[in-house]
């Protein structure tokens, strides 16, 4: 028995595509094994059982084992006449390999076969029976393997009998038997029929030839393909060439422009040399300052300072020496000019551009000509090429088929004498009577132990999903669409809580301190503030669920300090939790709206609520738990079972927090 904890406001209020499940884990899995342990145990058997009779029972298969060689011969090559549109075809190995396999499993080949060795020896329960050879026949096709060995021509026979004489002889008379049946299928040879057929294709032939010579001489050509590869090479090559030719005019054509505008641009003279000596002006206005300082001094002698003719003087001789400090230095004497050398390089080299130009473009269209020829030449070769290729076809097929024929005459007289089919079948091994049999034992018990853990697998699958038991806190989501917050498993010696059932003396509960203290915190965090409401029930009744909702209010009421109130809805048939406590030594009072107070505490309990007189309506049950929100700190609400009532559905959605009981023996940890 496990407890799971179940928040009834993270379904009826958040969103459902974000709802939070328990992980898988092997613990998960491995509950259901255990809780259904006798059905499993029970379904594994009956198969194990059924092997180990089958076993018992069987009795030993002898195989004789034979192979056969397959050559590949002239027996699976289509002869068409001289007149057909298709030449002759062969099959190949495969296809040659499986109509061997299809002879042999020939059904009235099956039947000779067991008529020569003897249906009562082969068969023997089968002698006395009506149409007893096709049921032997038609078993002999379950015993008989034919297998082709891969990437092979050998053809692997067996046959299975209880007597390994009987299997080795039935065998070999198969194989015998089957060498004449081919024998008698490949013997066909007209010798009249394949030389008429070669004189026809002789005749064809010499036709052929005359229209493929005609056809050369009427169009020039010798031989068709190589003829067609030199016009084909010829005019690849002209393209090419005049690809070249399109660049190299492109390239010349581009020089000569850039030449011609820097020729444009060139000037015609250049300045050779020139030569330089002193100014000129500055020795005629140095001689002019001498000729004014030589007047100053005279002045100077004979005025005084300040006086117009000295004053004029002096700015006189202030202007000139400005000029002389402004006046070069040096000037140009002489300059000599003459003929611009890169005008004369730039002309000779658009002369031989022009020149190259030219015969670019003759040789350009030289090419084109001859580019244009070839490819009418080869336009002409495309065109006529079909009609060339039928008659080579034609050719080609006739001296094909020709050549066959001839050869076909000079082998019919032989073939007639020699049975091909005989000649390309081998016997590689003979059957021989096999030593030692299979009955297949260590199989049978091997399918049968498959078998038991596939149906043990399914009776615990089918179980789990079919049972109203809930084992896992898992199926608690799946089957009641509500997440589980928290699981509470027993101790470790697996001993059941009280039950509180009447006439029994009552059990030390479990439920420590601990215990209580961490679902109080837990309704807490999901309903702050007082007045909250917490809801236990069972999925099956006895599982102490009463006596776990008494130890809480006991030691919420006292430790806690805290208002409860017990609710007790559609109590057992042994009694009510007022009457329990009653027999156990409590005191009690009787309180207005059958109520009792315990022991004179903070604990109050409701008389048994919901059956009788004292039931209730969905519609009342929201006023009775407002109310009691108001009045107390703490409401507890004892369900009953959900196998015995839906009372615990009904009042699911009005409480805080929902408290489920599991029961069944795989639930008995957490």
């Amino acid at each position: 028995m496990s407890a799971a904890v179940i928040e009834q406001g993270a379904y009826t209020q958040g969103d459902s595509g974000a709802r939070i499940r328990s992980p898988l884990t092997i613990r998960e899995l491995l509950t259901p094994v255990f809780y259904y342990r006798n059905e499993a145990l029970l379904a594994f058997l009956l198969p194990v059982l059924l092997a180990v009779v089958a076993v018992f029972l069987a009795q030993p298969m002898y195989v004789a084992q034979s192979r056969l060689l397959i050559l590949l011969g002239d027996d699976y090559v289509f002869r068409s006449d001289v007149n057909g549109a298709t030449p002759g075809m062969s099959f190949d190995r495969a296809q040659i390999v499986h109509a061997e396999m299809e002879i042999l499993t020939a059904k009235d080949l099956r039947a000779k076969a067991i008529q020569e060795v003897g249906l009562s020896r082969v068969y023997p329960a089968m002698a006395n029976e009506a149409q007893g050879l096709d049921k032997a026949a038609d078993q002999l096709s379950k015993d008989l393997t034919i297998d082709n060995v891969p990437q092979s021509n050998v053809i692997e026979l067996s046959i299975r009998n209880r007597d390994p004489n009987v299997a080795a002889e039935l065998l070999n008379t198969l194989v015998k038997l089957y060498i004449e049946r081919r024998r008698s299928i490949f013997e066909q040879s007209d010798l009249s029929s394949v030389n008429g057929q070669r004189d026809q294709l002789n005749t064809r032939l010499s036709e052929i030839e005359g229209e493929l010579s005609k056809f050369s001489i009427d169009h020039g050509f010798g031989d068709y393909p190589s003829e067609f590869a030199t016009i084909q090479t010829q005019q690849a090559s002209l393209a090419s060439q005049v690809q070249a030719l399109d660049q190299q005019l492109a390239a010349r054509s581009g020089r000569s422009s850039v030449l011609a505008r820097r020729l444009n641009a060139a000037p015609a003279e250049l300045e050779i040399s020139s030569d330089r000596g002193r100014s000129q002006q500055l020795d005629e206005l140095t001689r002019n300052l001498l000729d004014l300082q030589n007047q100053r001094r005279q002045a100077g002698a004979r005025f005084v300072d300040g006086y117009p003719l000295v004053a004029d003087l002096d700015r006189k001789i202030t202007e000139l020496q400005a000029q002389i400090r402004s006046a070069p230095a040096q000037q140009v004497t002489a300059v000599r000019r003459g003929v611009n050398p890169v005008r004369q390089q730039l002309d000779t080299q658009l002369a031989d551009t022009e020149g190259d130009l030219a015969g670019v473009r003759q040789a350009r269209a030289v090419a084109a000509r001859d580019l244009q020829a070839a490819s009418a030449r080869l336009t002409e070769l495309v065109k006529i090429g079909p009609e060339y290729r039928e008659l080579v076809r034609k050719r080609t097929m006739l001296e094909a088929s020709f050549s066959d024929l001839a050869k076909r005459s000079e082998d019919t007289q032989l073939s007639d004498t020699l049975s091909k089919s005989k000649a390309n079948v081998r016997v590689i091994q003979a059957a021989d009577p096999p030593v030692k049999g299979k009955s297949g034992r260590l199989i049978l018990l091997i399918a049968g132990l498959a078998l038991g853990v596939i149906a043990a697998a399914s009776v615990i699958l089918i179980s789990t999903t079919f049972s109203d038991v809930m084992v896992t806190p898992r199926d608690v989501e799946q089957k009641l669409d509500v997440p589980i917050i928290l699981t509470v498993g027993l101790d470790e010696d697996g001993r059941q809580r009280r039950r509180g059932v009447r006439g029994r003396s009552p059990r030390a509960s479990y439920l420590t301190y601990d215990d209580s203290k961490l679902l109080l915190r837990l309704l807490s965090s999901i309903a702050p503030g007082p007045g909250r409401v917490m809801q236990l029930v069972a999925a099956n009744g006895e599982e102490g669920v009463s006596s776990l909702l008494l130890d809480l209010a006991l030691l919420a009421s006292t430790s806690g300090a805290l208002r409860v109130l017990f609710v007790d809805i559609e109590p057992s048939e042994y009694g009510s939790a007022v009457e329990v406590l009653g027999e156990s030594g409590a005191a009690l009072q009787r309180l207005p709206d059958n109520k009792v107070q315990v022991n004179g505490g903070l604990l109050h309990m409701t008389l048994p609520v919901g059956a009788g007189d004292r039931s209730m309506a969905e519609g009342q049950w929201q006023k009775f738990f407002d109310q009691a929100r108001r009045d107390y700190d703490l409401v507890l609400v004892d369900c009953p079972a959900m196998a015995r009532s839906a009372a615990g559905l009904i009042v699911a959605p009005l409480v805080d927090i929902g408290h489920l009981d599991q029961s069944g023996r795989g639930a008995q940890s957490d």
